[in-house]
């Protein structure tokens, strides 16, 4: 995947159309095969399987992709199959979230194969920053390991404050204790939370096998966009954060001069940027025996006037909020990460 912004496109369209936002982190992956080992579920590379093709959908209301496999050896082949889903931290907690369910499944996934549906297992870890798996503290301390919604917020207004302590000691969690500093106020924490859903799936010799995917991003927001304040902002760190989303976004000139153009004027109603941002785990699909046959890629914009960035060559306009790419012997060797934003207007309050 190359660094070729859509955003010559996308800023072409809203000169157009005219220009709004929340935060989004919505993700996605293709599938790997995996087996299990200590600790958890590792991807592992299959010269036995080659993906024939792969049809992907993204929008922020909901991910689709088809598949294709292939066996290209005289023997069938069962193997465990894996899809990880996009890594979920703390800093979730402060946003607008939007979930399907509060469980392990919380974007609702749901896979078919040749048409018929499939149960899966999934799994979810632990992980802090320096790469330890702290799954069992978490849990042993009565914690969710998924760190959002009602259900994070019920288990630190029960969680005993000196073992929160013990926990910040050793560096899993960050808290504040009430004035007593018997209760605790708040916890931040200070892991990843990594979910994989696998399958044993057998591969017929020399037959091709149609695996399908359906699931709810995750999709949160902020009233307002960080990377348009960090644009007039002469902090250090706000210029290292844009330098930052520039680089995840290969965001170009052309898509800088579309966003000084949701800038209402200063006669215009009171107007805000939201900003939106999905990810796609694609690396994954580098996994298989040959590159991908055939790889379609549609992104679905939320509406004809957000302009959106994203390190991909090959895109094409063909709907007013619809961009296409298709490749042959496709390997991938980045993921798909997709900057939005969107103006939206206030309404005045009527007299």
């Amino acid at each position: 995947m190359a660094g070729l912004s859509v955003a010559r496109v996308a800023a072409v369209l809203c000169a157009a159309a005219g220009v709004v936002a929340a935060m989004a982190t919505a993700a996605s992956a293709n599938d790997s095969t995996a087996e299990l080992r200590a600790g958890g579920l590792h991807l592992t590379r299959s010269d036995a399987i080659e993906m024939v093709s792969e049809d992907l959908y993204l929008s922020t209301e909901e991910v689709r992709v088809r598949y294709v496999f292939r066996n290209i050896t005289k023997a069938d082949v069962t193997a465990r199959v894996a899809f990880p889903l996009p890594d979920i931290d703390g800093s979730l907690l402060e946003r607008d979230v939007g979930i399907a369910s509060e469980g392990a499944n919380f974007v609702d996934f749901k896979t078919t194969v040749d048409g018929k549906p499939l149960a899966l297992d999934v799994e979810m870890r632990a992980v802090l920053e320096n790469g330890l798996d702290v799954t069992e503290r978490v849990r042993g301390a009565g914690l969710p390991v998924l760190p959002i919604g009602e259900a994070w917020f019920n288990a630190v207004a029960g969680l005993d404050a000196d073992l929160a302590r013990t926990l910040t000691d050793e560096g899993v969690l960050d808290i504040s204790l009430d004035d007593s500093g018997r209760k605790v106020d708040y916890a931040y924490p200070l892991w990843t939370a990594k979910t994989t859903f696998h399958r044993m799936q057998t591969f017929p010799a020399g037959q091709d096998v149609v695996v399908e995917h359906v699931y709810k991003p995750v999709v949160g927001g902020t009233l307002g966009s960080l990377y348009s304040f960090s644009r007039d902002s002469y902090s250090e760190d706000m210029t290292a954060f844009r330098a930052q989303m520039d680089a995840d976004y290969c965001v170009d000139t052309t898509f800088t001069a579309a966003e000084r153009m949701l800038d209402p004027p200063g006669d215009a109603p009171a107007a805000f940027i939201v900003e939106r941002t999905m990810g796609y785990v694609l690396k994954t699909g580098a996994n298989w025996a040959r590159p991908i046959g055939k790889f379609h890629l549609t992104i679905e914009k939320d509406e004809p006037n957000q302009i959106i960035s994203l390190c991909m060559d090959g895109l094409r306009k063909t709907g007013p909020t619809r961009f296409e790419a298709a490749f042959t012997d496709f390997t991938p060797t980045e993921d798909i990460r997709i900057l939005m934003l969107t103006p939206h207007v206030i309404p005045a309050d009527p007299e």
